[in-house]
């Protein structure tokens, strides 16, 4: 019985956070956020962890295909771009497989002030690479 006041509870409370929405907003910030990507240049790294997406399946998916390599922080440099108040920055990586030549790639991920550190020249990360697509990095 508890399972079905707890639905009631949920609907009680979508009920009441649907009437404060204010739909012209957030049709706004979504006109504003298409603009935005309309504009982002298509050859750029996308996102801002690497290949990792938004959606938690697609990200566990690209971890079973992925490849184990090393890479090699080659420089970093900040974007411009923020996520919250964390910069986004642009990492160059020689990236090492097994039996195969070293490439350079560049990574985009949110890096914290105090992570920093891990991420100067000559570092190498464990990372994963798409078999299909070696500049389809994920940390990890």
């Amino acid at each position: 019985m508890s399972v079905l006041n707890d639905v009631w509870r949920l609907i009680k409370a979508g009920g009441r956070e649907s009437a404060r929405t204010d739909y012209a907003e957030a049709l706004r910030q979504s006109a504003d956020l298409a603009e935005a990507m309309a504009g982002a240049d298509p050859a750029a790294p996308a996102g801002t962890h690497g290949a990792a997406a938004a959606n938690p399946f697609t990200n566990l998916e690209f971890l079973r295909q992925a490849i184990p390599v090393a890479g090699t922080v080659v420089a970093l440099a900040p974007t411009g771009q923020v996520l919250g108040d964390v910069p986004i920055y642009a990492v160059e990586l020689d990236v090492q497989r097994d039996g195969a030549t070293v490439y350079r790639t560049t990574y985009q991920t949110v890096i914290a002030a105090g992570a920093l550190h891990n991420w100067q020249p000559g570092k190498v990360l464990p990372f994963r690479v798409s078999p299909t697509d070696p500049h389809a990095l994920m940390l990890g």
